[in-house]
């Protein structure tokens, strides 16, 4: 145990010193904040968006922005984490550490999680304080709780939905496969929306469910709401079991 809780504030130390640390965050921060000026009339213009400009609106919108960005975003942090090792060409040192492969995974993994959570949070959390700067009508604390729960759900598909492409950098053995996977899967989601089968694509369920793929679709089925939550364990697994029997040298 002693050794995760090592591998894991590695892997939060190389972040801490990355300049994407700082990218993300800024992403994070800014997304919201133009999104609540344009909503409130201060730039752009209010017509762009479909339904009521208040701030029960404005966060549902949100949803809909995290739902088109999540898989750029969540997936370029997977991507980075794992793939930096073989693009730095630190493999070796990393596998030579007195922890398992299935440990130095489990650590890779924790961190890319939380970093993708936090980064969740930070992007509502500077809508909801921009939401309240701009004075959107019908703010209040109880509104912001009651959205919150839809939006975590939203991004936490995400966030399973991203794992596998740590396997892929893993396969990959850089960032570029990884990348190439993310892009795949995006164009894969919106034809599958085109052809009227989105429900079973596990990459476009978060944004139907939004409201991102067009109109709000909140009766999907079970078995299409469970779909990002075992694509995200089918990432986990690949990943391990990569790491486990591939060769790394």
């Amino acid at each position: 145990m002693n050794q995760l809780l090592s591998a894991i504030w590695t892997e939060t130390l190389k972040i801490s010193r990355s300049k994407l640390l700082w990218i993300s965050m800024l992403a994070s921060t800014l997304l919201p904040v133009m999104l609540g000026l344009t909503f409130s009339g201060l730039i752009g213009s209010q017509n762009t968006f479909e339904g009521e400009t208040d701030a029960s609106g404005f966060m549902n919108q949100l949803g809909t922005t995290i739902s088109i960005g999540g898989l750029i975003g969540f997936g370029f942090v997977y991507s980075w984490i794992f793939g930096r090792e073989y693009s730095d060409r630190t493999i070796k040192d990393l596998l030579a550490l007195p922890l398992s492969r299935y440990g130095v995974v489990a650590a890779k993994l924790i961190v890319a999680t939380v970093w993708c959570m936090v980064l969740a949070v930070l992007m509502y959390s500077v809508g909801g304080l921009t939401a309240r700067i701009v004075q959107l009508d019908g703010w209040s604390l109880e509104v912001m709780g009651q959205s919150f729960a839809g939006y975590a759900l939203l991004a936490f598909m995400f966030i399973c939905l991203c794992i596998p492409v740590a396997w892929i950098a893993s396969v990959g053995r850089g960032y570029l496969s990884p990348l190439g996977f993310v892009v795949l899967t995006m164009v894969v989601a919106n034809l599958g929306g085109s052809m009227g089968i989105g429900e079973y694509i596990p990459w476009a369920v978060p944004a139907m469910l939004s409201g991102a793929s067009g109109e709000v679709n909140s009766h999907l089925q079970a078995l299409s709401l469970i779909l990002p939550f075992l694509t995200g364990g089918i990432g986990i697994i690949g990943t391990l079991t990569w790491w486990r029997y591939a060769d790394q040298t």
